[in-house]
């Protein structure tokens, strides 16, 4: 719950406040370009991938080396009719994805911190870091429903394994209460065997007793020589 919270005022942010954006230089294919950049924490894989799809609104996108990006005669209408040249690059640095943009518009002629369409090139890029931060909320959501979903299966597969244990362990009960019940059955008939033995011996003695003076009779019987 508190990971979904943090998530819905991260994505309010993003919604309104505008992102860093800085006027600098970048090596693109071993050439320095003037132009604009801004860095976000969101995985490159992502990033040049959006970035991918966001230079295509402007012309075909040639990729290069190193996560170069090159869009020749791209027409963007917010900054002029006429083809110009995009060239871009997403870098990682310090655990943040930089996404710089060079837009030509001639010869050494880019959109820098000082051009009239500084303004419009810089809403290219808060756009799409307003667009970037919003899809990585989402990713951030899927994996918490991911993480609560896993947490719902194994709870549910506890709750299974319990009730099995509550099964097993009444199968037990009825087996040992069944032994005890024969153990008792047992015990009372050896309790009734000891009695039975104990009237054996008596009526045995009684018997030998009787025998023996039978013996002595017979004896008596026989001549003596």
């Amino acid at each position: 719950m508190k990971k979904i919270l943090l998530v819905a005022i991260l994505l309010t942010g993003f919604k309104s406040v505008n992102a860093q954006i800085f006027s600098g230089t970048q090596e693109i294919e071993k050439a320095n370009k003037e132009g604009l950049y801004t860095s976000v924490a969101v995985d490159d894989k992502y990033v040049k991938q959006a970035w991918q799809v966001e230079l295509a609104k402007y012309g075909k996108v040639e990729s290069g080396k190193s996560g170069t990006y090159r869009v020749n005669n791209a027409i963007i209408p917010t900054i002029s009719g006429d083809p110009m040249m995009l060239a871009s690059r997403i870098t990682t640095e310090k655990g943040r994805t930089k996404i710089f943009l060079s837009i030509g518009m001639g010869e050494e002629v880019y959109v820098g911190g000082t051009h009239p369409k500084y303004a419009a090139a810089e809403k290219i890029l808060n756009d799409f870091v307003e667009v970037i931060n919003l899809q990585e909320g989402v990713r951030t959501e899927e994996k918490v429903m991911e993480d609560v979903t896993d947490k719902q299966k194994k709870t549910i597969k506890t709750g299974d394994k319990l009730v099995r244990a509550i099964e097993d362990n009444k199968r037990e009960k009825e087996k040992l209460l069944k032994k005890i019940e024969e153990n008792r059955a047992e015990l009372e008939k050896l309790l009734t065997d000891v009695e039975q033995n104990k009237k054996d011996q008596i009526s045995m003695s009684e018997n030998i007793g009787v025998q023996q003076k039978k013996v002595g009779e017979a004896k008596a019987k026989v001549p003596k020589q």
